[in-house]
């Protein structure tokens, strides 16, 4: 087998797999373009699980949502899947980020 030949096929699909996931998050909205871009910057093929299940929250949540708690995750320097997943379930991404409120969109104590 030519491992130059493997090496250019895997670069080439993980190209191709790429810009699929950042046409679906261009899709969702700018924020989530921009998580999307950073989860697969950080972790290379890990980010792919990422990236896939950070996108299939707007089957459950809307694509407008998802861009909106991206963006709000983003805002308070916290865009990972899992601070996503809890911004869409509290209902947070509807909130305008502020100082005044955590990222759940609670007042500080």
């Amino acid at each position: 087998m030519n491992t130059s030949k493997t090496a250019l096929t895997l670069q080439s699909n993980e190209q191709a797999l790429k810009i699929c996931l950042s046409h679906q998050a261009f899709r969702c909205g700018g924020s989530a373009l921009s998580v999307v871009e950073a989860l697969w910057a950080s972790h290379l093929l890990e980010g792919l699980e990422h990236c896939q299940r950070l996108l299939r929250l707007a089957d459950s949540y809307s694509r407008p949502r998802l861009d909106a708690a991206c963006h709000r995750a983003l805002w308070y320097g916290q865009a990972n899947y899992r601070t996503i997943r809890r911004i869409l379930q509290r209902g947070a991404d509807r909130l305008t980020p502020n100082l005044d409120t955590d990222i759940l969109g609670h007042p500080w104590r």
